[in-house]
């Protein structure tokens, strides 16, 4: 599994772990949008290969996100966001999911099968 390093987030994003396990080489990051009433806590695990997002309202919980079979987490930066790609290796479909922190904090996640 490929994935950023803690000092990767630091530098493009200017994040550090909340929470770090080395023993399941796992990383919680959590990120506030501008107004600060939006969260999204994000985790993964290279040990087990999965990743977790849960996404806040007002400390309300809107969506929880979660799969294992990770293939790879990359950080990307484009001309109208930044944040994080991450792919997922699932039999006979495409997975994947992109994680927004700039302009604004979003999540798309989609799974599609293979034809």
């Amino acid at each position: 599994m490929e994935f950023p390093s803690e000092n990767d987030f630091l530098q493009e994003f200017g994040i550090e772990p909340i929470e770090v396990d080395p023993s399941l080489a796992l990383c919680r990051y959590v990120m506030k949008s501008r107004s600060g009433d939006l969260e999204l806590d994000f985790s993964f695990s290279v040990v087990m290969k999965s990743f977790q997002v849960v996404l806040r309202l007002a400390m309300q919980e809107l969506a929880v996100f979660s799969s294992e079979s990770v293939k790879s987490i990359e950080v990307v930066r484009d001309g109208s966001e930044a944040g994080i790609r991450v792919v997922f290796d699932i039999c006979d479909s495409i997975s994947e999911a992109r994680i927004a922190f700039e302009p604004d904090l979003s999540c798309r996640w989609w799974t599609l099968r293979k034809t």
